[in-house]
């Protein structure tokens, strides 16, 4: 553990930790823009300087490690002197008038910086260079005019998505954000994943869906969980006058820790998705809408006479997208009450069957942890398009493989992870069981097998 003093209290912290974050520990408030605490650091804005004993002059917070006996200062005239001119320049490079940009309001992280530094205007004029605003891509629109070149978006399609879409071309005061080899973002390798909106702290890049529908202190935040897939992923339902507004990522989200992709994101908020809001009971041979009452009437008046008949009986149905209790509820009534020998689900098959037989085989259940895959130097996939089935997990996979990690698919079909892969087997379609004792009989004879198999 490392001591310091920050603004005359003493923080204790693990060695290795930056002085902003050794500050946000100890509720002591640093200005950030450039800044995310999900990502890299990357001390690009410099609004974090503090004041350090026995420096010359203020040092970005978020790039400093903190060191023993350190004294550090955050509000002393110098530094708020420093962030003013770090704020001017920032205005004053594009053009940052915030009664015409959508996040003006309390949603701009660059206005409220200056709001905090009490400013009220930049002695500098305005850079008045014009660049094009992209709204070719379909759920965000791109306008460079507002942009601080923080780079977050950037790092956020790297470090979060793994798919490396977002640069900076040009340099200096020319620097603008753009896509792959600067085509239009509708057109470039972009995922559609939106996390480089979710980070961005300006109006550079705008939500389509969201865009002046009720900035975040008037929207009401609902915790939820997608059900796009079986990864499970934490999400922010924000909605105003019973609408949805946005969806974004659950910072502290347990399995996704704020990432989200399309599924999940996106396709929840397209106009043309038709939700059905009340049962329909068939009357007629037709559904109709009816009140839960007589929905939940009519179906316990069919089933009764079913009770204990299971040789005629009950096929229980039901979607695994419902929540863990539902189901277990499902199979009580159906399989323990009923006597149903037929109790599923709609997603039943090789995925979920092959799993299962070989887990009857051990002798026990097993899973493994999502998060297993940080630490992991190869990653296999057999049957499985991560990047199209359950596009996180992909996500997760491909921002590992800059660190040497080795990567293999088996899968007869054309995969999304094809191009970022070390080996790639097509083997005949039905045939990933043969695959799997294949290996099984390569790691014992290469001695590398832990242990007999049960």
């Amino acid at each position: 553990m490392v001591s310091l003093t920050i603004d005359g209290k003493t923080v204790e912290v693990t060695e290795g930790t930056t002085v902003l974050r050794a500050a946000e520990k100890a509720g002591i408030h640093i200005p950030t823009l450039c800044d995310h605490p999900h990502l890299t650091p990357y001390g690009g804005c410099r609004l974090c300087v503090v004041e350090v004993q026995g420096f010359r002059v203020p040092m970005a917070s978020c790039m400093l490690p903190v060191m023993p006996g350190m004294v550090v200062q955050t509000d002393t005239e110098k530094v708020r002197k420093a962030r003013k001119f770090v704020l001017t320049l920032l205005f004053s490079e594009r053009n940052h008038f915030c009664p015409f940009c959508q996040v003006s309001g309390g949603d701009c992280e660059l206005q409220n910086a200056a709001y905090e530094q009490e400013m009220t205007h930049w002695p500098l004029q305005p850079n008045w260079t014009k660049y094009p605003v992209d709204s070719s891509h379909p759920y965000y629109v791109l306008d460079n005019n507002r942009c601080i070149v923080c780079r977050r978006c950037v790092r956020a399609c790297g470090e979060l998505a793994g798919n490396f879409t977002l640069g900076i071309a040009e340099r200096g005061a020319r620097s603008i954000l753009v896509a792959d080899y600067d085509v239009p973002a509708g057109q470039s390798s972009c995922i559609q994943c939106g996390s480089c909106v979710q980070v961005c702290p300006t109006g550079a890049l705008i939500d389509r869906q969201s865009a002046y529908r009720g900035h975040d202190r008037q929207v009401t935040h609902v915790p939820s969980l997608c059900v796009g897939c079986s990864v499970g992923c934490s999400i922010d339902i924000q909605t105003c006058d019973n609408q949805i507004v946005r969806i974004n990522g659950d910072w502290d989200g347990a399995v996704n820790h704020g990432v989200l992709c399309k599924t999940g994101r996106y396709q929840p908020l397209e106009e043309k998705r038709q939700r059905v809001t009340q049962p329909m009971v068939r009357k007629n041979g037709n559904l109709e809408p009816v009140s839960w009452d007589e929905a939940l009437t009519f179906a316990a008046d069919h089933l009764k006479p079913l009770k204990g008949k299971a040789d005629d009986g009950v096929a229980a149905i039901a979607s695994t997208r419902l929540p863990a209790e539902a189901l277990a509820l499902f199979q009580e009534i159906f399989a323990d009450d009923f006597g149903s020998h037929m109790v599923t689900s709609v997603e039943e098959g090789v995925p979920t069957a092959v799993p299962t037989a070989l887990a009857e085989e051990m002798g026990h259940s097993f899973e493994g942890k999502i998060h297993s895959l940080e630490n992991a130097d190869c990653v296999m996939t057999i049957g499985a398009n991560l990047a199209e089935s359950h596009q996180v997990i992909g996500f997760m996979i491909k921002r590992i493989l800059p660190k040497g990690v080795n990567l293999v698919v088996v899968d007869p079909y054309e995969n999304g992870l094809d191009p970022y892969t070390n080996y790639t087997l097509k083997a005949q379609k039905g045939s990933d069981l043969d695959v799997l004792e294949g290996l099984a009989a390569a790691v014992v004879k290469l001695g590398l097998a832990k242990g007999p198999r049960p």
